[in-house]
């Protein structure tokens, strides 16, 4: 009878015991590894078209989902280095070759008639900026060249506003939330029916920012 008394107590005590680990377990949280597969999952709900996007822009590009029409909708600025000038400078006929600085491997050449807008002294040696039209990365050989710029930093942007003023070289447009901005438009690209009056005309602009260096519209959208 006593041992049987004694095999109780441990029993009771063994149960108890056990009913404490569990409650501590609860308190407590889980375990590392169950922290780990519940990261991983998270992980994998990441829109995988988003990230395969991401992943396959050339640096410095802006898809312009609305230039469905576009043979490509992308508008991009390159960072590039001037190798050299054969021609005389400002002539249409001028051939300018250049790498880009996160591609150096490749080199590229056009005419200043191929650009169109040439906004900076150039010289062999020289940073500048290009601004230009296509898929860098699928599709490299028609790429068209839009301007070359002064060396800086640059940013693409979007802005949706109404002209307050239009002439031969440069547009001033006021967004909703009343700031001007002025574009030097020089060989952009203009939808048909954009851009048609001196002012009141709303449009939707993809442009490089420079700052001080000023804003470079890469395509003007007539808008509604």
């Amino acid at each position: 009878m006593k041992r049987w008394t004694e095999l109780r107590k441990r029993l009771l005590s063994l149960l108890m015991l056990m009913a404490a680990a569990l409650l501590l377990t609860g308190c407590f949280g889980r375990s590392s590894s169950e922290e780990e597969a519940e990261g991983e999952e998270i992980t994998e709900t990441a829109d995988p078209e988003e990230q395969e996007e991401m992943e396959g822009e050339y640096a410095g590009t802006v898809a312009a989902r609305e230039a469905a029409a576009d043979e490509s909708p992308y508008y991009g600025i390159m960072y590039a280095t001037i190798l050299d000038i054969n021609g005389s400078g400002n002539d249409s006929s001028t051939v300018y070759s250049f790498k880009d600085k996160s591609d150096p491997d490749n080199a590229w050449s056009v005419t200043g008639l191929e650009v169109g807008d040439i906004e900076t002294e150039l010289k062999a040696g020289l940073d500048v900026v290009i601004l230009f039209h296509g898929d860098m990365l699928r599709d490299s050989e028609n790429v068209q060249f839009l301007a070359i710029l002064e060396d800086g930093e640059y940013e693409l942007k979007r802005v949706a506003g109404v002209t307050t003023s239009n002439m031969m070289s440069t547009f001033t447009l006021e967004t909703a939330s009343g700031n001007e901005i002025q574009m030097i438009k020089d060989n952009c690209r203009i939808d048909s029916g954009a851009l048609t009056r001196d002012s009141g005309e709303p449009v939707t602009v993809y442009y490089a920012d420079g700052g001080e260096h000023g804003c470079y519209p890469l395509r003007v959208y007539k808008g509604e």
